[in-house]
């Protein structure tokens, strides 16, 4: 599952509608709508550390989500960054 899928997923789970979660971090309906979407991601660390605390999720997750493990070597890595090892 990508970052926005994790989002709308803990999003759901918590019962948090688009506007809510857009109020209770500081942005739009239509963005949050857009990163669940995956039209782009949340890559402002303000936003990626509000969006964690928001929904739940621990700190560092949907960052390793979009920008993988930096502290795995690349010939480590498999299919979109994830870890073989």
């Amino acid at each position: 599952m990508g970052c926005g899928g994790v989002i709308r997923k803990a999003r759901r789970d918590i019962g948090m509608t688009q506007g809510e979660l857009a109020q209770k971090i500081g942005c739009t309906r239509t963005t949050v709508c857009d990163w669940e979407n995956e039209k782009y991601s949340p890559t402002d660390a303000k936003n990626l550390a509000a969006l964690e605390a928001a929904l739940g999720l621990p700190n560092g997750e949907l960052y390793l989500l979009i920008y993988g493990n930096p502290t795995v070597p690349p010939a480590d890595r498999g299919p979109k960054g994830k870890e073989t090892a």
